[in-house]
This record gives structure tokens, C-alpha cells and sequence, in this order.
């Protein structure tokens, strides 16, 4: 298996997604496009005549990216995110150095972006220390900023268990 190439987010306000993760997250925009089409409601199932407004996001390694999509028409019972403990994908962890780290944590602030709490650290048994905290984008998705030891920091770690 390669990289994982983007992960895709329909979302209810594509503007208030776009300044979620660019200007709050500092990711970089790379792409806008429109979907749709006979191919497009084929490969995703879509009701015909559904359309999508795609905005690209990505950070400086270029590795990885987020899809935004806002599906014209809206579906009519939108579902809540999944939790912990709901089968499906509940969270996504951008990784970050300590550095970045406190200050996404000191923007957030500033922009008063709720967040579960305070920047933490964990110690993951045969990993080390790990700093994170936890914020929810515009549509309720679980977004993990992490801080994780290089390999040295690893190594040296599992050295001392």
C-alpha cells in the first residue's frame, strides 16, 4: 500500500469548511472543482442530478490530503458525526511538531474554536510521549493535533522500558 492520497468531508457550508482548515488549521488550499455527471453519480452512488463544490487542502509535506465537498442537493436527514465507539472513522489526527503544536493550541484560543481541553500528554506504552489536543471542525469532525517523538525519541524510549 502507498500513502493515503485524501479523505473526503461532505460538509454543510463549504465557505465556513475552507476557513476552518485554512486560515484556523494554516493548510494550504491547492484545488476547487465542481463534480457531477453520469460517471460521478455512478463511481459514488449519488442521486442523479446531485452535484458536488470540492475544495483540496493540504499541508507543507504535500503528502495527504483533505477533500472538502458540498453536495447540491443537500441530503435531507443529514447524520451526526461518529463518536468513539461508533463503527466508521471518528477522528482525524493532523500530526505536528511541540512547536506548531502550541500554537495551533494559542490560535485557537484567540479565535475561540472550542476544544476538549488543554494541550495533553500521554505516555503510549512502547511509543513514548505523545502532546495533543482536540478540536472539532464547523460540521462536529473530531480533529486530533499531535505532537509525536521522532524515532530517536522512540528508540531511546523502548531502550529505558
Amino acid at each position: 500500500m502507498r500513502e493515503v492520497h485524501h479523505v473526503a468531508f461532505s460538509v454543510r457550508d463549504l465557505a465556513a469548511s475552507k476557513y476552518f482548515y485554512g486560515e484556523v488549521v494554516g493548510l494550504k488550499e491547492t484545488l476547487n472543482a465542481e463534480v457531477g455527471g453520469d460517471e460521478i453519480e455512478a463511481s459514488l452512488r449519488l442521486r442523479p442530478g446531485m452535484t458536488g463544490q470540492v475544495a483540496y487542502f493540504q499541508g507543507p509535506t504535500q503528502l495527504g490530503q483533505i477533500e472538502l465537498i458540498q453536495w447540491q442537493p443537500a441530503v435531507d436527514q443529514p447524520t451526526p458525526p461518529k463518536r468513539p465507539g461508533d463503527p466508521g472513522v471518528f477522528l482525524l489526527s493532523i500530526a505536528v511538531s511541540k512547536a506548531e503544536l502550541d500554537e495551533l493550541w494559542a490560535r485557537m484560543q484567540r479565535m475561540n474554536v472550542p476544544v476538549y481541553s488543554p494541550p495533553t500528554r500521554s505516555i503510549l506504552e512502547n511509543y513514548g510521549p505523545i502532546d495533543v489536543f482536540i478540536v472539532e471542525d464547523p460540521d462536529g469532525v473530531m480533529i486530533e493535533f499531535v505532537s509525536l517523538p521522532t524515532r530517536e525519541q522512540i528508540k531511546a524510549f523502548r531502550a529505558k522500558s
